[in-house]
């Protein structure tokens, strides 16, 4: 079907009319709560409505950027041709372009109008006609124009034409109606000789060449510089009026105003597009705007940037586990880089895909000050996952869970634990994961301990074994029979571990483990860390061949790399083994691509604009993310980074942000911001700091006195993830 411009843009406003309707009388809630009477229908349905607005919106979106790729692609590849006419900027309008789209139960070379197809088709064949593949291209009366030859004040006539094209388009009103009552008014107030510049549609500027000032200008849309004064406040007011995202506002009012002098503004055609996209990718950011902070900055968003083939390869050494695993080949992944890097947010941006492939994921992240407690982080994160079990099987016996597919999963998963390891093997490992007490309460009740086990003395006894781990620990070489004893207990620490791994995971129920900050792990983790990788192939040893789905994910800072002896250990003895499969992924900085749509996200504008910023922020920060927020906020502390409620945007001074040091503000910023805390915040964090990097809220609750307390304590907190001191880790505060 080959439909004009006007009638899709006609087309797409009677179907958002449509939308509109259905989404206001329609709640989109169940039970009795909702109800025409009441507050909730109202707002839910005002919250419909504008969900239904903006997929509308998605839609024009798409529209704007094919218009843009038909102009881009005569304006690249037809603008050298000689001997031919050329279209110009008063081609561009929307009567000039024609859009071929597929239509549903089968196609039509008719052209038809909106009203026709509004009859023709229902409403969600409307809906597929919108949503579906359609290519922009011009109409029949100019196919004899061969594409444009495009010099820079064409260019300018071009950007302020496409503007016009992007204002009926979004509004679904003519723009030389509703644009030019707000566009007289700023002509208004210029001076007398700048309003007839305008008016008059000539422009001079005294530092041209002579020889340029007689080429031939466009009308009001051509006098760039002049348009550039006008108070372009009023036909944004405009486009705000008809409830447009201030997004769209500025792509709009930019456009028909841009001049190519001036930092922000539109260079090609192209940047029109990263802008359109940008806005596509990000509705969140851009389309719904009540999540805009005014107050601060949000650096709680983990997104990654720049970091595409990064995370590819990790996600594909996941998949590639299962088949490894048929060959007992343990899958590593080995990611390093420096603090700040973003290894972490790379695997949790692993972890959303896996786990809807059914993977389980474990995780730990070691703490320098917990080396005292061998074995204490990696265990928590087997106990933590055996604490949501168990919370599953309270549910499912008290009635609070009903579904089978959780009951069959909690008795399977019990099974094969107790299968594995046997009572005996369960009660040594509880120790370690106290969660097995209330997920096996009656192997308690039966299993007496041997008193002559020191079973508590475990870790103990692991701190003084002088292994270095490359060696499964089943053939130690140390002679003497307290180290024979250590071993003796380690070994079975270590098997018992071994066949919980196999026991909770299998090709078809894969797991990842990820170890974060390896370089701080204790020897007793790294030695435990080194059996269930390198020794895995001994479950299979006198007994029928089994197979466990793990992939390991350890990331580490790899300027520690060196210095840590214990670390280096552990990675030369997987590099040696030839029952391991390694990915290696070292991080470096962004791009400055990359650190301009980090940072353009974080102020909600589009990457033109932020590019002056960007060029600046990312030659102090070096492309390190981390640094790229800390940095950011130093600039919002020192007031150098500041909203404008009069221009709905974020605003700086370049000059001072060059002035700005970055290693010595960065080295002050975490003590400033501390000190500038109240002092029950100061103690709150005091107190958490005494349980190491992380600790989970229930054992600060055990710290207060009574509820009320924990109360203002959590409140204290929760002031202090405000500031970016602490961050939430599901039950834990984190530094």
């Amino acid at each position: 079907m080959i439909l004009a411009l006007k009638d899709w843009i006609a087309l797409s406003a009677k179907y958002e009319q449509i939308s509109n309707s259905l989404s206001l009388g329609k709640p989109q809630i169940h039970g009795d709560e909702a109800s025409p009477s009441n507050g909730l229908f109202h707002d839910n349905a005002l919250r419909n409505s504008k969900h239904a607005r903006i997929a509308c919106m998605m839609y024009s979106l798409r529209m704007a950027r094919y218009i843009v790729d038909c102009l881009a692609r005569d304006a690249t590849y037809l603008s050298d041709r000689e001997g031919a006419s050329f279209l110009t900027p008063e081609h561009i309008d929307s009567t000039c372009f024609m859009v071929e789209i597929q239509v549903p139960n089968g196609t039509s070379q008719d052209p038809l109008s909106a009203a026709e197809i509004m009859q023709k088709y229902d409403d969600s064949q409307v809906k597929s006609i919108l949503e579906g593949h359609f290519e922009v291209k011009f109409a029949p009366a100019l196919y004899d124009l061969v594409g444009f030859h495009l010099d820079e004040v064409l260019q300018r006539d071009v950007f302020q034409k496409l503007g016009r094209v992007f204002y009926e388009l979004f509004t679904h009103e003519d723009a030389s109606s509703s644009w030019n009552d707000s566009f007289q008014a700023s002509v208004g107030s210029l001076d007398k000789e700048d309003r007839d510049t305008v008016c008059s549609g000539k422009s001079e500027c005294k530092d041209e060449p002579e020889s340029d000032r007689g080429r031939k200008k466009s009308t009001v849309s051509g006098t760039c510089k002049t348009l550039k004064m006008l108070d372009l406040s009023g036909p944004m007011d405009v486009l705000q009026r008809k409830y447009l995202p201030i997004s769209i506002c500025r792509l709009v009012t930019d456009l028909m105003g841009c001049s190519l002098n001036d930092e922000g503004d539109f260079h090609s055609l192209n940047d029109v597009k990263s802008e359109l996209m940008q806005i596509i990718a990000e509705p969140n950011i851009f389309l719904y705007e009540e999540s805009i902070d005014q107050l601060g900055l949000n650096f709680h968003d983990a997104q990654l940037f720049d970091r595409t083939d990064e995370l590819s390869a990790t996600i594909q050494a996941a998949l590639s586990t299962p088949m490894l695993s048929e060959t007992n080949v343990s899958s590593v992944v080995l990611i390093s880089g420096e603090p700040g890097s973003g290894k972490s947010s790379l695997v949790n941006a692993v972890r959303t895909p896996i786990l809807q492939r059914g993977w389980k994921f474990l995780s730990c992240k070691f703490d320098r000050l917990a080396q005292n407690q061998p074995l204490s982080k990696i265990s928590s994160a087997f106990d933590v996952f055996f604490q949501e079990v168990a919370s599953m099987k309270v549910e499912l016996e008290d009635g609070m869970r009903q579904d089978e597919d959780t009951r069959q999963y909690v008795r399977a998963l019990t099974a094969l634990v107790y299968t594995h390891l046997t009572a005996s093997g369960i009660v040594f490992l509880s120790r370690f994961i106290p969660s097995f007490r209330s997920l096996f309460p009656d192997v308690f009740r039966r299993v007496v301990i041997d008193e002559d086990e020191d079973v508590e003395g475990t870790a103990k006894h692991a701190v003084s074994n002088k292994s270095d781990g490359s060696n499964f620990v089943g053939f130690s070489s140390d002679e003497d029979d307290d180290c024979l004893v250590t071993d003796s207990i380690k070994n079975r620490l270590h098997y018992l571990f071994l066949k919980l791994t196999l026991a909770v995971s299998n090709p078809e129920d894969p797991m990842m483990l990820f170890l974060d900050d390896l370089q701080w792990a204790d020897k007793e983790s790294l030695d435990l860390i080194t059996s269930l990788i390198v020794h895995a192939d001994f479950l299979s040893m006198g007994e029928e061949v089994q197979q466990r789905c793990v992939c390991f994910v350890a990331a580490y800072r790899n300027h520690e790399e060196c210095s840590n002896e214990k670390l280096s250990h552990l990675l030369e003895a997987l590099k040696n083994s030839t029952t391991v499969h390694i990915t290696t992924l070292n991080l470096g900085g962004i791009s400055l691509e990359g650190t301009n749509r980090m940072i353009a996200n974080m102020l909600k504008l589009p990457i033109r604009l932020t590019r002056p910023l960007c060029e600046v922020v990312h030659r102090k920060a070096r492309g390190n993310p981390l640094f790229v927020r800390m940095f950011l906020s130093v600039l919002f502390e020192e007031h150098a980074l500041t909203y404008s409620l009069k221009e709905k945007r974020w605003l700086w001074d370049i000059d001072d942000i060059r002035q700005t040091s970055m290693d010595e503000e960065l080295a002050l910023i975490l003590s400033q911001k501390v000190s500038r805390m109240s002092q029950d915040v100061q103690q709150a964090l005091t107190l958490v700091s005494c349980f190491g990097m992380r600790v989970e809220g229930d054992v600060l609750r055990m710290t207060s006195r009574d509820e009320d307390e924990f109360s203002k304590m959590s409140r204290c907190l929760e002031s202090a993830i405000q500031e970016n001191l602490l961050e939430m880790d599901g039950k834990y505060y984190a530094f």
